[in-house]
């Protein structure tokens, strides 16, 4: 399939945009989401490939501390000076966290160990969560149907038209390289040049956690099954309600429907005082 024009992409981040805006959740800082202007894309991807090895190499219940000591003085990413292993470790922790005290990274460690191929949509939620670029432009690329080609100038021409003025030109499009790069981590889209759109795996553990992501932010009910973050998971409403299901019966959560009434609970997921924050004003 050819790739659209520029006023078609737009078209389609028009349309999601204004989807997502009549449902949009807050997000709590103390359990490690971030709202605001401030991005990670214009000047790096979701990193998904160090964040793998670091992971590999730093242990579940380790602290802060200890993620940067792998990146910045053991050096397991293999960045060439002291200079980029910071820069590396701090872009890490802007997209992450890095921090067992926040209920977003807690969790993505949580499902990380469990479901390797859920990997990269999980890690892709959690950035989506801290990155408020990447959360507010999945729209756009979720809405491209299969099959069709996206190149970063039709991206940079959809940024700019959301964003008028926000970057410089020289920055737009190397942010449009990055969240392609990001996408096509993720699962959004394949190939090195040609980039085309494809459906990311979405396992019953991914959809435990969108919905997880939903609950932190304060909803609750059917609600949790239509909130930007099951947008991200490029399934029917079915479909999600048969992953739930399925997530349901193999214990990573709770999913009871009974006609329009929906219960989702995650037992054993969350703390106290995590439960108490997501009912909280941020």
């Amino acid at each position: 399939m050819a790739p659209c024009s520029a006023e078609q992409l737009a078209g389609y981040f028009v349309v999601r945009t204004v989807v997502a805006e009549n449902n949009s959740p807050r997000f709590p800082g103390a359990l490690g989401f971030r709202d605001g202007t401030a991005s990670v894309h214009t000047s790096r991807t979701m990193m998904f490939s160090e964040l793998s090895l670091v992971l590999e190499h730093v242990g579940r219940k380790a602290k802060t501390d200890e993620y940067l000591a792998a990146v910045v003085e053991q050096n397991v990413l293999g960045k060439p000076t002291q200079t980029t292993r910071k820069r590396t470790a701090q872009r890490l922790v802007e997209l992450y966290s890095l921090d067992q005290t926040r209920a977003v990274f807690r969790l993505l460690r949580h499902f990380w160990a469990a479901d390797a191929a859920g990997r990269p949509m999980l890690a892709y939620l959690a950035a989506a969560a801290r990155d408020p670029l990447l959360r507010d432009s999945t729209p756009f690329v979720a809405a491209v149907p299969v099959g069709t080609g996206v190149n970063a100038a039709q991206v940079a021409g959809c940024l700019e038209e959301k964003y008028p003025g926000r970057f410089k030109p020289t920055t737009l499009l190397s942010t449009a390289q990055n969240l392609a790069s990001s996408w096509t981590q993720a699962g959004y889209l394949a190939g090195k040049v040609n980039k085309k759109r494809t459906r990311p795996v979405v396992t019953p553990v991914v959809v435990t956690f969108a919905l997880l992501l939903g609950y932190l932010c304060g909803l609750r009910g059917k609600m949790l099954l239509d909130t930007v973050w099951t947008r991200m998971l490029d399934r029917t409403r079915a479909e999600i309600t048969d992953l739930a299901t399925e997530a349901s019966k193999q214990g990573w959560m709770s999913f009871k429907a009974a006609g329009s009434v929906v219960e989702i609970t995650f037992p054993g997921l969350l703390s106290p005082q995590e439960e108490k924050a997501s009912h909280e004003p941020d």
